[in-house]
């Protein structure tokens, strides 16, 4: 995995293919010299010792930034609150609604408009305001809502519908909070880190999935959903605290003032001008769109499925979690002329041939097993799908591709619904095996129609 980097042009087929060039903050410093935090970039390089240590340096490079280091600590926190609260509400509306897999799925996909219509606003906000400030204000707001169902479940007044208006805030506040990060990383770490940070992001999002589920359960088990929500609002305290030990990341006061669909118009211009990173995006939207929904509403099927515990339902969505931590810390060695488009690509063959076992034998162990696959093809796709957006678009326009990247995961919640209704038609086994037989086919159109990406180091 570690071949010597090619010149930044190398394995581009054409103009449009080139990656664009290095602006402003995104030059890399050259060795030994001190970023804006006074982190020395040798250090954060030094490669010395055991073949180990190495490897160790290489993987958790970009966490020598301290700035980048408070960001990733306040995602941690705040997306283990986040992962909790997936679970508990998965578990909690399947309940309330007397285990009905359509209400269930509408409680789930309640986040999806409303991120849609944030995804569509966020790019000219996040040009306008201080990223710092606007993701503590989003960080502020989960505290808020986190709290709020706690106190309706202590209070015994919590229906459905509340779980489904807590899922449509939480929707508007990710379309802003999402992209702020997004555009806030290449200007801490640089353009030849991205890609490592990308994938620490996601490793840290994969180590909640593992971890989260679990003591959610437990939580759920032996305090209630209450306990787990009030655990909730606590991590988002800390997120807050983290957060706000980084410096302030104002706007580029010379950047393009445009108008929200103005905004957008440049936005679409400039990703339909490069093929490769269009290629990216509808990849990554079509494989999540029959990926996403499984993981969404894997709590309700592994109660249908297996007849799990809430401990068993945790520790089978945690496993999910182990695989993603795998693939997250795979990616993040990854650099330039290394094939990423083709391992991008290949992910969702691996999650195709997974959801067809995991429908043809039902068996809880193996069903175990069969999340380590899942989660590492998962992560694979977002923490790379992610890096080689945020490396093919300029300063300009990376808020828009951010939030391009926000609607096509507000597009994808629309997919629990036919889920839904064809698990409570057909059953869940029936259901994935289609699901996962879908995948494949799309899975080797993809492989052979997108040359540029197959071959995109």
């Amino acid at each position: 995995m570690a071949a010597s980097e090619p010149s930044p042009r190398r394995g581009a087929s054409s103009s449009d293919d080139a990656l664009p060039p290095e602006r402003g903050s995104l030059h890399p410093a050259p060795a030994g010299a001190s970023v804006p935090d006074g982190t020395s970039v040798a250090a954060g390089r030094e490669a010395s010792g055991s073949g180990i240590r190495k490897v160790l340096n290489r993987t958790f490079e970009s966490l020598h930034n301290r700035q980048f280091l408070f960001l990733w600590l306040g995602m941690l926190t705040g997306m283990t609150g986040t992962q909790m609260q997936f679970f508990a509400r998965g578990i909690l509306a399947y309940d309330i609604t007397g285990q009905n897999f359509l209400l269930t799925g509408v409680v789930g996909v309640g986040f999806a408009p409303s991120m849609l219509i944030g995804s569509i606003i966020a790019p000219a906000v996040t040009n306008r305001v201080d990223g710092r400030n606007l993701i503590q204000v989003v960080q502020a707001g989960q505290v808020v809502l986190a709290g709020s169902i706690a106190v309706l479940l202590v209070a015994d007044i919590l229906i459905w519908q509340h779980l489904l208006a807590a899922s449509i805030i939480q929707g508007a506040l990710f379309a802003f909070m999402m992209p702020a990060r997004q555009v806030m990383i290449p200007k801490m770490v640089g353009r030849d880190l991205m890609s490592n940070a990308m994938s620490l992001n996601s490793a840290a999002m994969s180590l909640t999935a593992m971890v989260a589920p679990a003591v959610g359960g437990v939580l759920y088990a032996v305090f209630g959903p209450e306990g787990v929500y009030i655990a909730v609002a606590g991590l988002n305290i800390l997120a807050v605290v983290f957060t706000g030990m980084i410096r302030k990341f104002p706007p580029d006061p010379n950047a393009p003032r445009r108008s929200v669909l103005g905004s957008w118009v440049e936005g679409f211009r400039h990703v339909a001008a490069r093929r490769i990173l269009l290629q990216v995006m509808i990849f990554s939207g079509i494989a999540a769109l029959l990926t996403m929904p499984f993981r969404m509403m894997l709590p309700p099927i592994a109660i249908n499925i297996y007849g799990a515990s809430e401990v068993q339902t945790g520790l089978l969505v945690g496993v999910v979690g182990v695989g993603s931590l795998i693939g997250a810390l795979g990616i993040a060695n990854l650099r330039r002329g290394q094939r990423r488009g083709l391992i991008l690509l290949v992910t969702s063959v691996v999650s195709g041939v997974s959801f067809v076992v995991f429908a043809g034998l039902p068996v809880y162990w193996i069903g175990l097993v069969l999340m380590i696959p899942i989660g590492f093809a998962e992560v694979g796709r977002f923490a790379l799908g992610q890096a080689l957006t945020m490396e093919l678009t300029d300063d300009e326009h990376r808020a828009h591709v951010a939030s391009l990247f926000m609607m096509s995961f507000s597009i994808v919640a629309l997919g629990m619904l036919p889920l839904g209704i064809a698990m409570d038609a057909y059953g869940a086994e029936a259901t994935m095996f289609g699901l996962g037989g879908l995948l494949l086919v799309s899975s080797i159109l993809f492989i052979g129609t997108m040359k540029g990406l197959r071959r995109f180091g």
